[in-house]
């Protein structure tokens, strides 16, 4: 009965150190990106120079956007929903902060729990021809950090699609369009020496339902692979004067299977 008690204080012990772990690790990486997302928003003296002349479909989801009448420097999103890295994986609760602005930059906070007591947090950012993401474990720990030509070409690339939670970006002119057909239009964003293109497909109410884009590369063994993206838009709601996605799914397809890793959800916008 004794060694019982003390085998249960242990384990007991064990269970406080790390729940004190975790909540040291989470406070840090908050506290983190909450620095991060501070010099992010000071730093938005960059001149940016805006299209006078777009696409009829372009103008159509602009002004069924809002931004119009709801302008801002830079937009503060929170996200929640799931997600996986691949096919095989457990899906994990996903929690996501994202800070975009009306050029090619972009700033995410993001924690994965994929049981009680693991916590997973990514640190992923582009700015100024550069990506890159760091990986942490229970928000302290580094477990890893990926960057590379590649790597930033396929945040480029995320940049653009992500125009669709971000619309006075799709206005910036650093963006050329190509329209494909009365209901899809190819877009292209140059940033110094590097382009990446997405294709946006519209509703006969003007707005976007699909993104899709073959200048993505997903995660591997080895490195990278080259992988189409594709991202299903399922409902829209009004945040803090937009209308947005609300509810969206992003998948890769692999050997002609969409194989979604992200489902999520916007919970809350603030305009600043």
């Amino acid at each position: 009965m004794h060694l019982v008690k003390k085998l249960v204080a242990v384990i007991v012990i064990l269970i406080l150190v790390n729940a004190g772990f975790i909540w040291y690790g989470q406070a840090n990486f908050e506290a983190t990106v909450k620095t991060l997302s501070k010099a992010f928003t000071e730093n938005n003296a960059t001149l940016r120079i805006f299209k006078t002349e777009l696409p009829k479909s372009i103008e159509r989801f602009l002004e069924s956007s809002g931004v119009v009448n709801a302008p801002y420097k830079t937009l503060v999103l929170q996200f929640e929903g799931e997600y996986r890295s691949k096919p095989s994986s457990r899906w994990a609760n996903m929690h996501a902060l994202a800070l975009l602005r009306p050029s090619a930059d972009m700033l995410w906070g993001v924690r994965l729990k994929s049981n009680p007591v693991v916590t997973f947090n990514a640190l992923e950012t582009y700015h100024a021809g550069h990506a890159y993401m760091k990986m942490l474990l229970f928000g302290i720990v580094p477990t890893g950090k990926i960057e590379g030509e590649e790597f930033t070409r396929s945040e480029l690339a995320r940049v653009l699609a992500y125009g669709v939670y971000n619309p006075a970006l799709l206005k910036y002119e650093k963006i050329q369009y190509r329209t494909i057909d009365k209901s899809s239009i190819e877009a292209k964003i140059f940033d110094g020496n590097l382009s990446a293109s997405v294709t946006f497909t519209f509703n006969e109410s003007g707005l976007i339902t699909e993104i899709s884009s073959q200048d993505r590369v997903r995660p591997v063994k080895d490195g990278f692979k080259p992988a189409q993206w594709h991202m299903k838009i399922y409902s829209y709601g009004v945040f803090d004067g937009l209308t947005l996605p609300k509810k969206a799914e992003e998948s890769w397809v692999i050997d002609g299977n969409e194989i979604i890793y992200s489902k999520s959800t916007l919970d809350s916008v603030k305009r600043l």
